[in-house]
């Protein structure tokens, strides 16, 4: 049967001998010949897109109808983001007897329905599918993440994908775990919110979590992972594919490499400490799968800085020479070592670890912020203290109850004592402190406390929303401009935010820019009714 035939294609053998150019060298005998579906499936093996549509076409053109000829259709159609129409040959499979959900887990079905009534703007290579209304805000932003990011890291490993790169953002975390095949427990644990699969790129909407995130670098880290892919035929391994990613995810727009995060650090730190680093093998297949954030957070500072020992060692011109050597076969570990100027993985583990003890990592009580999805809970579940201590929590709502009814000084003092004793700092009682400081006419002390919890935590908007409005009060619009980008970049369906940077690019003579927000105010105040009529 075709289907045994299948898995002994998708084995070893196949995938090593159609690593090397296939374009090149499989499919000049293929025009000649005619093109056999079991060479587009190996295509697919090994990430080649552009291969299987190539291969497809011709073997549709002769009229193929074989089972063979059939999955090729439905997974190339699959990886182009054309899910019904891969449902469709699906079901004509199932019509013949020919179960292929048995030994194919592609969630052809779960992807179609997540999918269902996305809208799509395509530009010079990049397609962002969306859902119509307050999304089109990610529109522009998206396209803008993705063309840079071509023009980046395409440069950066000697090459990029030779196919049209998609990415579907989903509003809702339900519809994007629905679309990647993950299980929604492995999202909640470890806060996965996007993926690179299937030759393409997918995302929850920031609308999706309570607080927002970072969602322009993580599309970013995203298409790292589909350029090292497409470039190493599929070969890089999940610690290296990752440490490239995160070490690299924000050189889409500035020139230097994604910090640690002091959360990041103090993992790190306490991992030396303690020699209790996550071992590679846990997260060997990927890193959805660990047991916690605060474990996925650790894993991710270990293979970043990893990265980043390399490339200061080796310098980033061997990133194209690694790719290579990993897409030719050679094993990935000792290239990265000898890329860094190590004989083996293991003495570059040990050097690794003497960079880093170097490092001036710091130590602070923070942790990972909840995974709260698809507003599921009230704003303090996304606070790592609130979300854990009860008795803390009661503080808080007396201190919101107090700061309601105009009483800021009583308010800080509950919130101090609900931030009082053990366990992490809160981001959200340090942004109600200093709101109340501000009411209290202590600006200093209140712009010291924000700016200390931006440090701490730069991915909880709260925080930079609440900097924005006191440096707006004290008239540094210039300086409060910045922060309320920074809130926009986490979460741009907050009307707050965008009122005050049309307001204050306004200010600032800006024009354009204030124009751009003013557009995004009026989708958020419209729900994008009007420019989808239109």
């Amino acid at each position: 049967m075709f289907q045994k035939n299948l898995k002994h294609l998708s084995g070893g053998f196949m995938k090593t001998w159609f690593v090397s150019s296939l374009a090149a060298w499989l499919l000049i005998p293929a025009l000649a010949w005619g093109a056999r579906p079991q060479e587009g499936l190996a295509c697919l093996e090994v990430g080649d897109l552009r291969c299987a549509q190539e291969v497809r076409d011709q073997v549709v053109a002769a009229g193929d109808t074989s089972e063979a000829s059939m999955l090729l259709q439905m997974r190339s159609l699959f990886r182009e983001g054309r899910y019904s129409e891969a449902v469709t040959i699906l079901d004509a499979l199932n019509a013949k007897g020919i179960q292929v959900e048995e030994y194919d887990s592609n969630p052809y079905r779960a992807s179609a329905s997540a999918a269902r009534g996305l809208v799509s703007v395509r530009e010079a290579g990049v397609e962002v599918r969306y859902a119509p209304g307050v999304e089109r805000i990610l529109r522009d932003d998206a396209v803008d993440v993705l063309l840079s990011s071509r023009r980046v890291y395409d440069k950066l490993f000697g090459g990029g994908p030779d196919h049209d790169v998609l990415l579907d953002i989903f509003p809702t975390a339900g519809r994007f775990i629905q679309a990647s095949g993950l299980p929604p427990e492995a999202v909640r644990t470890t806060g996965v919110v996007a993926l690179s699969k299937w030759s393409r790129l997918l995302l929850s909407s920031p609308r999706a979590l309570s607080r927002g995130y970072g969602w322009k670098d993580t599309v970013a880290h995203e298409y790292i992972h589909l350029v090292v892919s497409w470039s190493s035929a599929d070969r890089t391994p999940v610690w290296l594919q990752e440490g490239l990613a995160k070490h690299l995810e924000s050189r889409w727009r500035t020139d230097d490499g994604a910090a640690l995060t002091v959360h990041q650090q103090t993992l790190l730190a306490k991992a030396l400490r303690d020699e209790t680093f996550v071992p590679f093998e846990k997260f060997r297949h990927s890193m959805a799968y660990l047991d916690s954030g605060e474990e996925a957070a650790l894993a991710f500072a270990q293979v970043a800085t990893l990265v980043q020992h390399v490339l200061e060692s080796g310098g980033e011109e061997t990133l194209p020479i690694i790719i290579r050597r990993i897409r030719d076969g050679e094993e990935p570990e000792l290239v990265v070592a000898e890329a860094a100027g190590y004989t083996d993985f293991d003495a570059l583990m040990v050097g690794w670890r003497s960079w880093v003890a170097q490092l001036p990592l710091v130590s602070e009580k923070v942790a990972a912020l909840p995974v709260v999805l698809d507003g599921d809970a009230d704003e303090f579940a996304s606070d790592p203290l609130l979300a854990v201590d009860g008795s803390k929590l009661r503080s808080a709502r007396l201190g919101d109850l107090l700061r309601e009814r105009d009483r800021p000084l009583a308010a800080l003092v509950e919130y101090r004592k609900a931030a009082d004793g053990d366990g992490p700092t809160s981001p959200m009682l340090m942004a109600r402190e200093a709101d109340c400081l501000s009411k209290l006419k202590r600006m200093d002390e209140a712009l010291a406390l924000v700016n200390e919890g931006v440090d701490l935590y730069p991915e909880f908007t709260l925080l930079q929303v609440t900097r924005g409005r006191l440096l707006d009060a004290i008239g540094v619009h210039g300086s409060a401009v910045e922060a309320w980008k920074a809130a926009h970049d986490l979460n741009p369906f907050d009307v707050e935010v965008q009122q005050a940077l049309v307001d204050d690019f306004g200010l600032l003579g800006k024009g354009a820019d204030a124009a751009r927000h003013k557009e995004y105010l009026h989708i958020l105040k419209t729900g994008g009714a009007d420019r989808a009529a239109r």
